[in-house]
């Protein structure tokens, strides 16, 4: 149990230091660039967006607010295309650049601007 406390503790005190060095002073989590779906947000139902590619690494801080973020834009019908590569740590593919995995995420990224190209 000790390590599962300790886990969050440290988890959340490195995610509430990000949103500080990434906000606007005085600013919440329900600010525009953190929470695109928040209440201070405006809708994105009727504006248009370009497709996108979202690459999330397996053991992600912020996987579930990805995921939802992705599930959100689909559902207001978006063009987004979301790949989740498991048991990578952040920065797996600048780390690994000439690896197997680098080459999937290469694939990835081709396969989306050639189906999109014409967009």
């Amino acid at each position: 149990f000790a390590m599962f406390y300790y886990y969050y503790y440290y988890y959340y005190l490195i995610i509430d230091r990000f949103w500080r060095l990434s906000l606007p002073d005085g600013s919440t989590r329900d600010h525009p660039l953190a929470n695109p779906f928040g209440p201070l947000s405006p809708s994105l139902e009727s504006i248009k967006l370009d497709p996108m590619l979202v690459i999330v690494r397996g053991s992600e801080l912020m996987k579930d607010r990805i995921e939802d973020y992705v599930k959100r834009l689909k559902e207001e019908g978006k063009k987004i295309h979301c790949v989740v590569f498991k048991g990578k740590q952040h920065g797996f593919f600048t780390n690994e650049p000439f690896s197997e995995v680098g080459d999937k995420v290469l694939q990835e990224l081709k396969n989306f601007i050639t189906r999109n190209s014409d967009d």
